[in-house]
């Protein structure tokens, strides 16, 4: 997976608007299932298609495991 930070910057530099999603934010997870069906429709690449795929399951496993609250 690319480097989060690294990928900020690049978007700070080139003035390209960004959007970061928490594990405890409660719209999280529903936000990033319909992000991945969205992909899996419209992205060839396996590797990309997977790396969301595994994002989707470290925010399933972290609302298992903590509580989620309205984002701040």
């Amino acid at each position: 997976m690319k480097n989060p930070i690294q990928m900020i910057k690049q978007c700070v530099e080139n003035e390209e608007p960004y959007f970061v999603l928490r594990g405890k934010d409660i719209c999280a997870l529903p936000a990033i299932e319909k992000y991945y069906e969205t992909v899996k429709g419209k992205v060839k690449d396996p590797y990309f298609i997977e790396e969301i795929e595994e994002i989707l399951k470290d925010f399933r496993a972290f609302r298992e495991e903590q509580e989620t609250h309205i984002p701040d």
